[in-house]
């Protein structure tokens, strides 16, 4: 299985991609562009999450998306998703064309998100913001905002999921950097725009 990071519209480079590897799943970590393109047509083992820069009214209504969150098993490897984000930017933005009220799930789903992930502990987790483990870190590195950015609800959820368990691995995208650390035992992985990484049994 390989996991792709945004891609921002560019469906015929997401393709490509995606045609160097037929034959294997592939799961899309978010920002794919929805509400900004027409819907694509994409492979049938091609899945991906919504990203804060997705519609998620259009998001859902495409037969490939994974979902709001869960569990999912794909050429043997089990994991655990989220969807959303929030914007830093929102304010700059136009409401119903390239920002969603609802980009973040609410509060009632990610708190069903965390029990979920209690009761499985997934060994391999992929969302498309990080926690704050992960994000301070990259931040610091690569002095993305002059200020940090302030908690919202979706990191506050994703925290909580890492400090409750540390899974394996636990990718993402949403920084646009590539970006690579291990933290209390998990292997972290920010993908940048178009980058890709494969998941193993």
């Amino acid at each position: 299985m390989i996991v792709i990071g945004d891609i921002h519209g560019k469906v015929p480079e997401y393709l490509n991609l995606l045609r160097r590897y037929e034959g294997q799943s592939s799961v899309q970590v978010g920002d794919f562009g929805f509400g900004f393109i027409p819907t694509p047509i994409i492979p049938d083992n091609a899945w991906f999450i919504r990203g804060n820069h997705d519609s998620p009214e259009a998001a859902l209504a495409h037969p490939q998306y994974l979902g709001d969150y869960g569990i999912r098993v794909l050429d043997g490897v089990r994991f655990f998703f989220v969807s959303g984000a929030w914007s830093i930017d929102w304010q700059r933005r136009t409401e119903g064309v390239s920002w969603w009220r609802d980009e973040e799930l609410s509060l009632r789903k990610l708190n069903e998100a965390l029990e979920v992930y209690k009761i499985e502990k997934p060994d391999v987790v992929i969302t498309h913001d990080g926690p704050n483990v992960i994000t301070d870190s990259i931040l610091n590195k690569y002095a993305l905002h002059k200020t940090k950015p302030i908690p919202t609800r979706t990191t506050q959820a994703l925290d909580a999921m890492f400090e409750y368990h540390q899974p394996s691995k636990w990718i993402f995208g949403h920084w646009h950097v590539k970006h690579r650390e291990t933290i209390e035992g998990t292997d972290f992985r920010c993908l940048p725009e178009l980058g890709w990484c494969e998941v193993n049994l």
